[in-house]
């Protein structure tokens, strides 16, 4: 089977979609639908529908495709257009940042996954004890 060339024609110019930026990755990295569906687990069928913005990628999907192009996870899932105006919302963009999910986070501070999406949907603000971890925890930090 030949291999599928990209040109820059080929490649969005809008990268503002996890679907644009993963097709755009894959693309420099000379890697077809097919290439990269084997290396990351994923079916054909899943890579093209998120790239082609029919299904948002999961989590899970977007660390396999991460770790495979070697791009940050971040970039990928375009977290750093998600919203900050209250905590939740932050706290939110943190979580994604790090590629966690709400259990992986819940562990990662010694809470309850309840208390992350009550936290999340600015139901409940951390308690006092829990102060200290989780302003640590919203601190992002990108490698340039």
């Amino acid at each position: 089977m030949k291999k599928k060339s990209f040109s820059p024609q080929n490649t969005p110019s809008d990268l503002d979609t996890p679907g644009s930026r993963i097709r755009a990755a894959r693309a420099e990295a000379n890697l077809s639908i097919r290439e990269l569906a084997a290396l990351s687990g994923l079916t054909p069928e899943a890579i093209s529908m998120i790239e082609n913005g029919v299904h948002p990628p999961s989590l899970k999907s977007l660390r396999k495709i991460s770790t495979r192009l070697n791009r940050p996870i971040y970039y990928l899932g375009c977290f750093e257009a998600l919203p900050e105006k209250t905590f939740g919302e932050r706290f939110r963009k943190a979580r994604l940042f790090r590629g966690l999910t709400k259990d992986e986070a819940a562990n990662k501070l010694g809470v309850d996954p309840k208390s992350i999406l009550n936290w999340e949907t600015d139901k409940v603000s951390p308690a006092k004890k829990q102060l200290s971890k989780v302003n640590h925890f919203l601190i992002i930090i990108i490698d340039n």
